[in-house]
């Protein structure tokens, strides 16, 4: 027996390095929901301390104003923004390496909702009209 390739240079290795730079990756729209988060978090945070003061100044104990404030927070709260869709990426690249299919981005996966037709050769290798590939 002879080993032709091991460790890093085999192809399961290289399959597996593809796939984690696909999940760490970061898509347009993950990008968009960051910057979105980055300035919507801080405007909510003040909007609950002006809340709750507000209760404060008009003769309401401080459990009520805190309350309040709390509840600005809990319901405001863009959570789901900033972790879904890095989670939606993670899902749609490991389902892709379920079923063979090698994502080499997030922004590759983002953009693979515009495609209409997929070409294939003889071999079964896809091809672009770009010299870049996805």
């Amino acid at each position: 027996m002879k080993a032709t390739k091991v460790g890093d240079d085999t192809t399961l290795s290289q399959i597996i390095k593809l796939v984690e730079e696909a999940g760490n990756s970061k898509a347009p729209i993950a990008k968009l929901a960051d910057k979105v988060a980055g300035v919507f978090v801080p405007i909510v945070i003040f909007i609950a301390i002006l809340s709750a003061m507000f209760w404060i100044l008009n003769g309401q104990t401080f459990e009520f104003a805190l309350s309040i404030g709390i509840s600005v927070l809990v319901i405001s709260c863009p959570c789901a923004l900033g972790l879904a869709t890095p989670v939606a990426i993670m899902v749609g690249t490991g389902k892709g390496a379920q079923n063979g299919i090698l994502i080499k981005s997030a922004e590759s996966l983002e953009l693979l909702h515009s495609i209409d037709t997929v070409v294939l050769d003889k071999t079964g290798t896809i091809t672009v009209r770009k010299a870049k590939s996805y």
